[in-house]
């Protein structure tokens, strides 16, 4: 299961911000997932409570939105690409075609990013 090492890669990134920035404790993470990386939203985000149980993000709320395949195309089309046209679309991603003009290589813009978007934290209050 490769969620838990990339929870547990995300979860460093945020420990290490929050120790920078003095924190006291971390109330909340916002992350965006891309539909492209193969993930599972829910066994990120349940990797990622195992991690946090009695540190400083215990109790944090964590926010997940995922985003989806987004292409630029020749034709000049940009936007999200049509899954509904690709039901197979994760494993497929290389070999689909723009939502334009069918055009089977466009530029593939976003999907498979994997970003911590905000970090709300608690100031230690004897600093």
């Amino acid at each position: 299961m490769h969620e838990y090492s990339v929870a547990m890669e995300i979860y460093e990134v945020i420990l290490k911000t929050a120790i920078k920035n003095d924190a006291k404790k971390v109330t909340s993470v916002d992350l965006e997932l891309g539909e492209l990386t193969h993930m599972n939203p829910d066994q990120l985000i349940f990797c990622l409570e195992i991690l946090v149980k009695g540190g400083m993000m215990e109790d944090a709320k964590i926010n997940l939105v995922t985003i989806p395949p987004k292409i630029k195309c020749q034709c000049g089309y940009e936007g999200v690409l049509d899954n509904k046209r690709h039901p197979l679309i994760s494993n497929l991603a290389f070999n689909l075609g723009c939502s334009g003009c069918g055009n089977p290589v466009p530029n593939l813009i976003s999907g498979k990013e994997i970003n911590v978007r905000n970090i709300k934290i608690e100031l230690d209050d004897h600093v």
